[in-house]
């Protein structure tokens, strides 16, 4: 039996007209009666007769790309830019909705999304584990699609993200190619784990290549400031290696810019490789070699699922794919 606005607004208590207005997401109603009505929409698995009929390949789809962190920087921009230009690729209007680094926030945020004029949700919470995601499976209908492009091991939702993994090796690959035998990285945060993998990737072709050896690393956080700080560690080394992978370009560019300063060369007194090929890789002097993710093939793989998910709402978990990187090599090595 269809459940309409009526079913709802019985169940709860409140007039009809107050129910559409949560449901079309109005901020003039109290968290105590939007929570309400959204537990009893949970409930009765009510749905936006919109989002019902949202399956086909060809209809103008809303979806919400909700994230914590986003703030000034060059990585956030390509990430946006790239699956807006698959969005618009797929017909679907991509609404950015950022959300403070709080559980409970980004609960209510997603809670509220779902239950409104959005046909699925992209999520980037790095800062998310598996027991986070399944909160949101409780709060969220049954057949609302969502896909994470942030990497986990254990994925509760289908999970869309860069293969970090070989880009760490790959990283490791070019280096020996250069001839670089002794190399050391500059990691990212641990409790991320698009960090472990690239660390994992660049390690694990080193252990198992006799000729080269990781005889340096230093722990990062993928900020500017942290590649500073790795310099100044580095240039207080006696044994130095002759190349370096920075987890990311913040960091990158961060040791370079203060290399430069004390009259380092790029490559002859010190190789670099940085991780995403941002926009800033192109425009340094000298110019930053880095693991290249394609922003626009994130998406497109991702739009394209939000689509089939919608044609075929049955729940699917612990999907993991990742999309291919590939070294961009310029004068930094």
């Amino acid at each position: 039996m269809k459940v309409t606005l009526k079913d709802i607004a019985e169940d709860t208590g409140y007039s009809v007209s107050t129910v559409s207005r949560v449901m079309n997401g109005s901020n003039k109603i109290s968290a105590k009666t939007r929570d309400e009505i959204l537990e009893s929409a949970k409930k009765h698995k009510y749905r936006s007769p919109k989002v019902k009929n949202a399956h086909s390949s060809t209809q103008l789809l809303n979806i919400a790309l909700i994230g914590t962190g986003f703030h000034e920087g060059e990585f956030y921009v390509s990430f946006f830019n790239g699956l807006n230009r698959a969005a618009r690729k797929h017909n679907i209007q991509l609404f950015l909705t950022g959300v403070p680094d709080c559980e409970d926030d980004i609960l209510k945020v997603i809670k509220e999304v779902s239950f409104n004029y959005y046909d699925g949700a992209i999520l980037y919470i790095p800062e998310f584990k598996r027991q986070n995601y399944e909160k949101i499976r409780t709060i969220i209908p049954d057949k609302f699609p969502i896909i994470s492009n942030a990497l986990i091991e254990n994925p509760a939702f289908p999970t869309i993200t860069f293969d970090s993994y070989s880009g760490g090796h790959l990283a490791a690959v070019h280096f020996e190619q250069k001839n670089h035998r002794k190399v050391g990285i500059i990691k990212g945060p641990s409790e991320r784990a698009e960090s472990r993998f690239r660390y994992n990737g660049f390690t694990d072709y080193i252990a198992h290549h006799d000729q080269m050896e990781l005889n340096w690393s230093y722990q990062g956080d993928f900020t500017f400031e942290s590649g500073h700080d790795a310099f100044e560690a580095f240039d207080k080394l006696a044994d130095k290696p002759s190349a370096i992978f920075a987890s990311n370009d913040d960091m990158c560019n961060g040791f370079m810019e203060a290399a430069i300063d004390k009259q380092y060369s790029f490559p002859n007194d010190i190789a670099i490789m940085g991780y995403d090929n941002l926009p800033v890789c192109r425009h340094n002097r000298p110019t930053m070699s880095s693991i290249n993710t394609d922003f626009e093939q994130l998406g497109l793989t991702t739009m394209k699922l939000l689509r089939e998910k919608l044609s075929n709402p049955e729940p699917k978990t612990g999907i993991l794919s990742f999309v291919p990187v590939s070294v961009s090599q310029r004068q930094s090595t």
